[in-house]
């Protein structure tokens, strides 16, 4: 049986609430920018924003097993169970990770770009 996990902010001092197979309150960490994560044990990766008059906008940055919707200021997320969520500051290298270094017996050898 799907449920539903709906993601939604902001509420009074930050924080996120979280609703659905779960119900919890997240602090959101701010750190020098308006961006945050939210992790769902399904394997879906949100980046959330926050603007100037504090509503927040969620984007994927890595698709999970569910089927994410968005809606203003929230992210609902359909999959049979989530156990848990957790939220982080944002991280460029989690969201884009950095090209791996080339091995050492192929050290000459670069990735080869196609053109679409």
């Amino acid at each position: 049986m799907v449920q539903t996990i709906i993601v939604s902010g902001p509420l009074s001092g930050g924080q996120i609430s979280v609703t659905g197979d779960i119900e919890t309150v997240l602090s959101v960490p701010f750190d020098y920018d308006e961006r945050f994560m939210l992790c769902m044990s399904e394997g879906t990766l949100l980046v959330g924003t926050y603007d100037a008059s504090l509503h927040c906008q969620f984007d994927i940055a890595r698709e999970g097993a569910g089927f994410v919707r968005f809606e203003p200021d929230a992210a609902i997320i359909d999959w049979r169970g989530i156990e848990w969520a957790a939220v982080s500051t944002y991280d460029a290298n989690v969201v884009e990770p950095p090209e791996p270094e080339p091995m050492p017996l192929f050290a000459g050898l670069m990735a080869v770009e196609t053109c679409n």
